[in-house]
């Protein structure tokens, strides 16, 4: 039951669901799983999204993990910012900065509440933020 549901989420889209009216277990099982097939179809923000409302902290570290291992750390930085992870969001704020993508490290920064860099890479980088 629980794959014909994650696939029904995955057919009508993250937003268009409302977990709360899941128990807490079907919720994780059928919102992870809706992002396990999103994240195979190539529909990375989507997948993150269910992950996280799914509660699935543990899921999208080990995401975020396999994304630094293929050194695509823009997407590690989304998938480590809901789980609160100080040492990771930093680590791939760092990176996302050495890319150039200054939006996305400061707001990492804010995630991993490093108040002095995030307001580095607001003044120097993103005044528009």
């Amino acid at each position: 039951m629980a794959s014909t549901l994650a696939r029904w989420v995955v057919e009508k889209g993250v937003d268009s669901v409302n977990p709360a009216m899941l128990s807490a277990d079907m919720r994780n099982e059928i919102m992870t799983e809706a992002g396990m097939i999103l994240l195979k179809e190539g529909r990375f923000f989507e997948a993150v999204k269910a992950v996280t409302m799914a509660g699935n902290s543990a899921k999208l570290l080990e995401m975020g993990d396999e994304f630094v291992r293929q050194t695509k750390f823009e997407e590690a930085t989304l998938c480590f910012i809901p789980t609160k992870d100080k040492a990771r969001i930093e680590k791939s704020a760092s990176e996302c900065a050495k890319l150039g993508n200054m939006s996305l490290a400061y707001y990492a920064y804010i995630a991993s509440e490093n108040e002095e860099m995030a307001a580095f890479m607001k003044e120097n980088f993103c005044p528009e933020l």
